[in-house]
């Protein structure tokens, strides 16, 4: 009789026991997807699973068929989309996403955009102006009150890269924004640079700092909100959105090897963010066809040189000499480049670098040679894209 009570007693034990596990698995299970989501609304926003960027060859037309031999020809490794007056005429993958997996490049591809990203940054910087949550000539301890320097520096110094502040170089100790920013403040200007022109990561990453104490919120939350969903943005996210891994590019040098990016959790703002080029072509559209900002904001922002408001050719993260616009980014072995005006937008992705200077190489030629466009000129003269900046 002891010897059955005993029996029972370590079965019920053992249900007990079990149940338990269960309940905990399930919980935790519960937890993990809250956090997940949790951490979705702020560094990315979830992909629709029904959505796929098709290919778009357009064979019939001759010049996109020349540029689909052109590509082959020269063994093109990345992704390109063409929109004509607002249609798109072709979006294509070519080689390999990821080299190591076989993995081929297509319309759904994502690519680290690098300093592209201060395009999006620049719209959102633009977008609080609009509002009157900022003002472009203001001091910057206005917003960032610990933000002090020998000189005194306005955001409108800092996008338009003359604070002067020494370059920006990541750090293993620096883990946010916040920490980059205060390490630019604690290393000052550069002794004669103040208010000359000096191509610095470094000023997009402050200025993220001040977009998220005025809106209060996450950089990529308010990103995500205000301009991926809107604008639907389905092949954009954040370089931490697990979503999106299956489409992320991975970035190889000229030998092929794998550069792994690291430190990107300091370059909100100014490099860490993937994008399909479809996205980015997309984003100058609605801006240029005036979804983003009137009529009377986006002019002067994409046609205004050498006057007050725009003094040179660089502003908001991208290039205008007027009719001619450029926009460019390169990090961790992958390069994405966009000339554009009113007729044209063309983006290239490459997640193989050769140079530094080939994919714009290749678009230059694309634009100029076949499309018959003029494509944004440094100081009005042909460039060098091995010399050409950011």
């Amino acid at each position: 009789m002891k010897r059955n009570i005993k029996i029972i007693s370590l079965f019920v034990i053992a249900v007990v026991i079990l149940v338990a596990a269960m309940l905990f698995v399930l919980n935790r299970r519960d937890y993990n997807r809250q956090t997940d989501l949790s951490e979705k609304k702020i560094t990315g926003h979830i992909a629709k699973e029904d959505v796929d960027y098709k290919t778009v060859e357009n064979k019939k037309i001759p010049v996109y068929k020349n540029i689909d031999k052109y590509l082959k020809k020269t063994k093109y490794n990345g992704s390109i989309v063409i929109y004509y007056k607002g249609k798109i005429m072709m979006n294509k993958g070519y080689g390999f996403q990821d080299f190591e997996s076989g993995t081929k490049s297509s319309p759904n591809t994502m690519y680290l955009i690098g300093s592209a990203q201060k395009f999006a940054t620049g719209l959102m910087l633009k977008k609080l102006e609009t509002e009157g949550k900022v003002n472009i000539n203001d001091p910057i301890t206005k917003y960032l009150p610990w933000f002090k320097t020998s000189k005194p520096l306005y955001l409108k110094d800092f996008m338009l890269h003359r604070s002067g502040l020494k370059k920006y170089v990541a750090t293993g100790q620096v883990h946010d924004i916040d920490g980059a920013s205060r390490l630019l403040q604690k290393e000052g200007i550069q002794p004669g640079m103040y208010h000359k022109h000096l191509y610095n990561d470094g000023n997009y990453i402050v200025l993220t700092r001040v977009i998220e104490a005025v809106t209060k919120e996450p950089y990529a939350k308010y990103f995500n909100d205000n301009f991926a969903k809107p604008y639907e943005l389905e092949r954009t996210a954040f370089y931490n959105d697990s979503t999106f891994t299956p489409y992320m590019a991975q970035g190889y040098n000229e030998m092929k090897d794998f550069q792994k990016p690291k430190f990107l959790d300091q370059y909100y703002g100014a490099g860490n963010l993937y994008m399909a080029p479809k996205d980015l072509a997309r984003l100058v559209i609605d801006l240029q066809q005036y979804k983003i900002f009137p009529e009377k904001v986006t002019n002067p922002l994409l046609y205004s040189v050498k006057t007050n408001e725009y003094p040179g050719d660089y502003r908001y993260g991208f290039y205008s000499d007027g009719p001619a616009h450029r926009i460019n980014g390169v990090f961790f072995g992958q390069t994405v480049t966009s000339y554009f005006n009113k007729d044209y937008v063309v983006v290239m992705a490459s997640n193989y670098q050769k140079s530094k200077a080939q994919n714009e190489k290749s678009l230059f030629h694309i634009y100029e040679k076949m499309l018959h466009q003029q494509p944004y000129l440094f100081k009005k003269a042909k460039p060098s894209p091995s010399l050409s900046p950011q």
